[in-house]
């Protein structure tokens, strides 16, 4: 017995091997697939409605929050069953699309009036000059003065 009432043959236990990770049932690698699918649904929904006019801007909102919630539990799943690293990828990139959409779509909404005032005049304005004066007219009106 040693001082601190361990045998010497006892490894310390800071220095004991770390568990061996179980490979990942078939069935846990085809519930990852399952939240990748979603994952990307809810992206390509998000990418799909986020040109909507202004009071329906909310609903691609909506499905980008669920696609970062959905998306961290599928990297948590993807990392955690070792499905490969093709699907880490996806789901980091697709997430990191889901977290700069959300910004996006939270900073139109955030700015309800003046995103507002700029979707009605691009939708009157018929040349490129007029399109550009929209644009400068919204970003004057989101800046201080």
């Amino acid at each position: 017995m040693n001082n601190d009432g361990r045998t010497p043959d006892q490894i310390p236990s800071p220095l004991q091997p770390a568990p061996q990770k179980t490979p990942a049932t078939d069935e846990q690698k085809q519930s990852a697939r399952g939240y990748l699918r979603i994952f990307a649904a809810l992206v390509v929904a998000v990418l799909l409605t986020s040109g909507l006019a202004l009071p329906w801007k909310l609903v691609p909102l909506a499905l980008a929050v669920a696609a970062v919630v959905v998306g961290i539990l599928t990297l948590i799943k993807v990392v955690r069953h070792g499905t490969g690293p093709t699907q880490m990828f996806i789901t980091a990139l697709g997430l990191v699309a889901s977290v700069v959409m959300t910004l996006g779509l939270g900073l139109a909404v955030a700015t309800w009036d003046n995103t507002e005032k700029l979707e009605n005049c691009m939708s009157r304005a018929l040349t490129m000059q007029a399109q550009d004066e929209c644009q400068s007219e919204f970003t004057s009106g989101l800046l201080p003065r």
